[in-house]
């Protein structure tokens, strides 16, 4: 039924992973994390502030703690780190645009997410389901 699975990534909650991982294992499908943030966008309100370099110093450092954030969080499961996006933009586009890219049949956010709220309005389940199916966790 479902071949491909992507979970929209709540960084701060290892048991929805956990969950999302269980999940796609009883469907015999294949996992695709996703986590968006618009960290580019800090590049340029760092330059305005701080100056190129020290504006590309503080987003390097900002990305590297986030990709450590989420190898510490995969560690010890079975989800492959070739798996896992981090993507740029406004969160409910990226995640859109990374399931319409990996071709995925389900789209999985927990309840705890920080932009569940916003991703759960009716426009953008309804673009979201459009193409894909969409399960929330609580």
């Amino acid at each position: 039924m479902y071949k491909k699975v992507l979970y929209a990534l709540d960084i701060d909650s290892k048991p929805y992973l956990l969950k999302a991982i269980a999940l796609a294992e009883q469907l015999n499908a294949e996992l695709f994390v996703g986590y968006a943030t618009n960290i580019d966008d800090q590049l340029f309100s760092d330059d305005a502030y701080f100056g190129h370099q020290l504006g590309d110093d503080l987003v390097n450092t900002e990305k590297d703690e986030l990709e450590n954030k989420i190898k510490d969080l995969i560690t010890g499961t079975s989800l492959n780190k070739d798996h896992v996006y981090i993507v740029s933009g406004p969160v409910g586009m990226a995640i859109e645009r990374l399931a319409t890219h990996l071709s995925v049949d389900l789209v999985i956010m927990a309840n705890s997410h920080h932009y569940f709220s916003f991703l759960s309005k009716n426009g953008f389940l309804i673009k979201l389901a459009t193409r894909h199916d969409f399960l929330s966790f609580s």
